[in-house]
């Protein structure tokens, strides 16, 4: 038994050594003659030592005798006690008995009767600790430190296979993306292949060659015709407008997804943002109060402009910081499937001036998926691509007569693009611009087509093939106008 005592305004740390019980008889009388070392430790260090007096011939030693040592307070927590009951021996070496430590880094008691002693400062705090072994002792520090060890192994470990998880699913998409690009390359060597030996052709080959076009020409007029036989409506006039919602941002998009019958709608707030909000249906998108709350979608790239659509579960944009990168974003998984670089100097001019941040904009109809741009010269005409959405294979392309100056939106219908201007962005905005790629709609066949009369410009118009209406950003609102359609002239 010994007690603690420590005062801190002094730097005093007191151990007096009371008694022991019970000792190991170390001589062949059956008795010992103990005494008690004291070492003052740090990082196993000794840096002081005291003993007690030496009781002779006993197992049940009593000493009452202090030992004092002198330790900062800004070193109590570094220091700890070893105590170590000794056997005298006048001829060989003394014999250690037992050990035992107290301090913040001992076993249960010796870390307790420390702490208690901190708690309580000049108060002497009285404890009965048990004798071990030296060798015992070792081997319990040494278990102690292994245990201390493996967990500090253990934890690098979990957040090693934690990194390699993250890695592992990085590199699937970067080897599937590497795939598709090695396909379309593929494609594209062919086709250029194809190009140099048709170069080195013989006359008779030319002429052959040229039917063959003639026959793809009919042939793809035959297909389009048939196109246009399954979507045969055209635009007469804005029916009605519905106001669905307003915010404070003045650029945006908001949309349905253009093939999947899914009453989700997706709101994207800005020109340059990363964050989708989606919503269970227009109800709870209109009724910022109905549950459930909308899930919020962080991306990985950011877009740029107002010209996202979303198609089969997949959000096209114009990727941030790139002329002309596009990107197909998996909503459902939250990764990168796609992207493409879109040619026909795409991204170095603005599609729609009175819209003055859309450089690409993604358009949906019956058809598939469009992208429209402005052509490279300055005040030049709208782009029109067909593009593939699956592979990200640009189909087609057309430069269209409409021409880009005074433009703020445009839209898809059945094939046909319908091109908004307004003067100043004052209004009235009106389609003065069609453009059929089979031309089964021209200019002349359409009526005055006027919206009715907004503040400011649009930020974007998009058209949705399954519901027939006009998705609409126009000055923070968020509008739905319902159109007036008739039926197409048949094609020559």
């Amino acid at each position: 038994m010994f007690s603690l005592c420590y005062l801190p305004t002094a730097g005093r740390l007191t151990i007096t050594i009371i008694k022991a019980r019970n000792l190991k008889a170390m001589d062949i009388t059956g008795a010992s003659d103990p005494y008690v070392k004291v070492s003052l430790m740090s990082d196993g260090r000794r840096l002081k030592k005291r003993k007690t007096s030496t009781k002779r011939n006993t197992l049940n030693p009593v000493y009452n005798e202090a030992i004092v040592f002198d330790v900062p307070p800004e070193n109590i927590d570094q220091i700890y006690l070893s105590i170590a009951v000794m056997d005298y021996d006048r001829v060989g070496h003394n014999e250690i008995i037992g050990v035992c430590q107290v301090g913040n880094e001992a076993e249960r008691l010796g870390r307790d009767h420390w702490s208690e002693m901190l708690s309580y400062p000049r108060k002497p705090i009285a404890h009965w600790h048990s004798l071990v072994e030296q060798g015992l002792q070792k081997c319990t520090q040494a278990t102690r430190e292994y245990i201390e060890d493996f967990r500090e192994f253990s934890k690098n470990i979990s957040v090693m296979l934690g990194r390699c998880q993250t890695y592992t699913s990085e590199y699937k998409s970067a080897v599937h993306n590497l795939v598709l690009r090695v396909e379309r390359a593929q494609r594209e060597i062919d086709y250029l292949e194809y190009l140099r030996e048709a170069e080195v052709c013989t006359e008779s080959e030319d002429k052959m060659l040229t039917e063959k076009q003639v026959q793809g020409a009919e042939e793809e007029k035959r297909i389009r015709t048939l196109l246009n036989a399954s979507c045969d409506n055209m635009l007469m006039g804005i029916k009605s407008l519905k106001i669905v919602k307003k915010t404070m941002d003045t650029d945006g998009s908001w949309m349905k997804d253009a093939v999947r019958d899914s009453p989700k709608v997706y709101l994207l707030i800005g020109s340059r943002n990363n964050t989708v909000w989606e919503f269970a249906s227009i109800r709870a998108f209109m009724e910022d109060s109905t549950k459930p709350a909308p899930r919020k979608l962080i991306l990985t790239h950011s877009w740029q402009g107002t010209g996202q659509v979303i198609y089969k579960g997949f959000l096209f944009f114009h990727s941030q910081g790139t002329p002309n990168e596009i990107i197909k974003y998996n909503l459902q998984k939250r990764t990168v499937e796609d992207r493409m670089l879109l040619s026909g100097g795409a991204g170095r001019a603005l599609a729609y001036p009175r819209s003055p941040s859309t450089y690409i904009d993604l358009a949906a109809d019956e058809h598939g998926l469009w992208a429209i741009h402005s052509g490279p010269s300055i005040h030049g005409h709208l782009v029109l691509t067909k593009i593939e959405p699956d592979t990200l294979g640009v189909e087609h392309s057309w430069d269209t007569p409409c021409r880009s100056q005074d433009a703020e939106a445009s839209f898809l219908l059945c094939g046909v693009l319908y091109v908004v201007y307004s003067s100043g962005g004052l209004g009235p905005h009106h389609i003065t611009c069609v453009y059929d790629p089979l031309g089964a709609v021209m200019e002349e066949d359409l009526p005055n087509v006027f919206f009715p009369r907004r503040s400011r410009s649009h930020s974007m118009i998009h058209y949705n093939p399954r519901d027939k209406q006009l998705y609409a950003w126009n000055d923070g609102n968020q509008i739905i106008y319902k159109l007036q359609t008739k039926r197409k002239q048949p094609l020559q």
